[in-house]
C-alpha cells in the first residue's frame, strides 16, 4: 500500500476495461473507456489499496457519475464511496483528489474565481423558487459542484436561501 494520491491523473482512453487496466500505475491514474459515448472511467483507487475502480458514466447502465473535463481535468460528480474494500470516499474536483475521510488533512481544493461565480449564480437566482445547482450549472455552463459552493456562500451571507434533505443544493433568492 502506498499514501493516498492527491490528484487524478488521465492516462488516456480504452475500448473496453481489460485494456485501460495496463495504464494504470499509480494511485489516482485514470482511464476513460469510451464506445462510441463514454462508459466508465477506470481508476487505480487514490488511497493507495492497490485495487481498481470502474466509475459508471452510462446511465443506461445504472446508477452513473457525471464527468466534466474542463481543461483537460476531470471532475467527477456525486462523490465516490466505495461499499466495500478500502471503504474510500473522495470527490474527483478539477484535476484534484479531496477526501472526504481518514486522509483530509493535506486537501488542496482548485482554484477557480469564486467572486465571480457568486456574482453569476445570484443573477441566475432570479425568482424566490428553488433551482437546483446541476440546473444552474447546466445553465451557466458551470460545474455543478462550484455552482452548490457558490449557493451555499450566498446563503451565509443571507443573499440566497438553500433547501435541506434531498434539496440541499437547491437555492433561491432570499
Amino acid at each position: 500500500m502506498t499514501g493516498p494520491a492527491r490528484c487524478i491523473r488521465l492516462r488516456g482512453e480504452a475500448e473496453y476495461r481489460e485494456d485501460g487496466e495496463g495504464l494504470l500505475e499509480k494511485p489516482g491514474d485514470a482511464v476513460l473507456v469510451r464506445r462510441g459515448a463514454l462508459r466508465s472511467v477506470l481508476m487505480r483507487c487514490p488511497d493507495g489499496c492497490g485495487e481498481t475502480l470502474v466509475v459508471n458514466l452510462d446511465p443506461r447502465a445504472g446508477k452513473a457519475w457525471k464527468l466534466d473535463m474542463r481543461a483537460g481535468k476531470a471532475t467527477l460528480y456525486p462523490s465516490v464511496w466505495r461499499d466495500g474494500g478500502c471503504g474510500s470516499h473522495f470527490i474527483v474536483w478539477r484535476g484534484h483528489v479531496l477526501w472526504c475521510d481518514r486522509f483530509e488533512e493535506g486537501n488542496v481544493e482548485p482554484s477557480y474565481d469564486a467572486a465571480a461565480l457568486e456574482r453569476r449564480v445570484l443573477e441566475a437566482l432570479r425568482r424566490r423558487e428553488l433551482r437546483g445547482a446541476e440546473q444552474i450549472a447546466v445553465e451557466l455552463d458551470e460545474i455543478p459542484c462550484e455552482v452548490a459552493r457558490a449557493g451555499h456562500a450566498l446563503a451565509r451571507r443571507r443573499l440566497a436561501v438553500c433547501g435541506s434533505g434531498r434539496q440541499r443544493d437547491w437555492f433561491a433568492l432570499a
